[in-house]
């Protein structure tokens, strides 16, 4: 198995995980909203970015219709980057409201990245993975 490899499914296991414990939606109280994974297969789009449809992380939805509630973008160590900012972060957060997840210990960094590039969030929150408790994710 390659790095990459490991990299992607630790992002995609993360990417479910968040979906599924900050996101679990529909539910009965919010019947509305409707979560979309993009991860690992492209099912919606956020918006348009130089004429291509742009599939965030996770996308958030209030119904009836397809109104855009979130966007969120999950990220892992080697992803908190100039890359990430500029293609990922800036047109996510273009489209709608930002949340960014970085690993602990990645916020300064994330931080000083969104400032760089122009990017406004909603909130960045950090995650890591605990052997015994999972994921656990926290307001940065």
């Amino acid at each position: 198995m390659t790095v990459q490899y490991l990299r992607d499914q630790r992002h995609q296991g993360t990417v479910t995980e968040i979906a599924r414990t900050k996101f679990p939606f529909p539910s009965e109280s919010e019947p509305e909203l409707e979560t979309v994974v993009n991860t690992p297969t492209q099912k919606m789009s956020a918006g348009q970015v130089d004429g291509e449809n742009f599939f965030p992380d996770l996308v958030v939805i209030r119904r009836p219709g397809q109104w855009l509630e979130l966007v969120v973008q999950v990220e892992t160590a080697d992803t908190v980057s100039d890359d990430s900012a500029q293609n990922r972060w800036l047109p996510a957060a273009q489209c709608g409201e930002l949340l960014l997840y970085v690993p602990t210990g990645q916020v300064q960094a994330a931080k000083k990245l969104c400032k760089k590039h122009g990017v406004k969030t909603k909130g960045i929150r950090t995650w890591r993975f605990q052997p015994v408790w999972g994921l656990q994710v926290s307001n940065a």
